[in-house]
């Protein structure tokens, strides 16, 4: 993890350097809502860096500012981009699924997750082991490949733009295949009415 070092406090360098463990520095209401005070800066702070709530109260209020603008900025200059179809975690090589060729399974396993608490759990469904198919059981019918084997190494490993790019991908996805099976209800709606109508008309 790259880092700048503030007196005895290690900073993220750069939003690479960032983890899923740190997400909530972007979602917590209190970080992005309105003015924060100092209690509030050091707690902010408290996630984003190597320095508990205790030991940032003992920086002195420039130094404060100094390690609170670095990390502000982190964020400032970042643009949500395509997620990469590869990415390589610990020497492992994952594919970036295809919601719309993946077999109706998934889809099951991710209406059934609480992705706000487990946020993890996204990532772990939208990347598989490299040339396999999501779902491969072995001969006793069990999944070869854990989600949560995925997740634990993800939510460690992960840097946060894979897992924020992941998820403007999956809720674009999400919203066109929605459309997609609404339409789909539409013309299935139209051709029952149409086929009573004849039918009726026959009598």
């Amino acid at each position: 993890m790259g880092i700048l070092k503030y007196i005895n406090i290690k900073a993220p360098k750069s939003m690479n350097d960032l983890r899923i463990e740190h997400l909530q520095a972007l979602t917590n209401p209190k970080f992005t809502t309105g003015e924060l005070d100092f209690n509030d800066i050091i707690e902010f702070l408290s996630v984003l860096t190597s320095g508990t709530v205790n030991e940032l109260k003992k920086v002195n209020i420039s130094e404060l500012k100094d390690i609170y603008v670095h990390c502000i900025g982190l964020f400032e200059n970042y643009k949500v981009t395509e997620p990469e179809k590869e990415i390589e975690v610990l020497g492992q090589k994952y594919e970036l699924v295809d919601p719309k060729k993946v077999g109706v399974g998934w889809h099951i396993d991710v209406s059934n997750s609480d992705m706000q608490a487990n946020p993890a759990r996204l990532v772990a469904l939208m990347y598989i082991e490299k040339g396999t198919n999501y779902g491969d059981l072995d001969q006793n019918g069990n999944m070869i490949y854990s989600n949560q084997e995925r997740e634990k190494i993800f939510k460690q490993h992960i840097p946060l733009p894979i897992y924020l790019n992941v998820v403007s991908f999956f809720l674009r996805q999400s919203i066109v295949l929605t459309k997609n099976f609404t339409e789909s209800q539409k013309r299935t709606k139209l051709r029952l009415i149409r086929n009573l109508i004849a039918i009726r008309g026959k009598k």
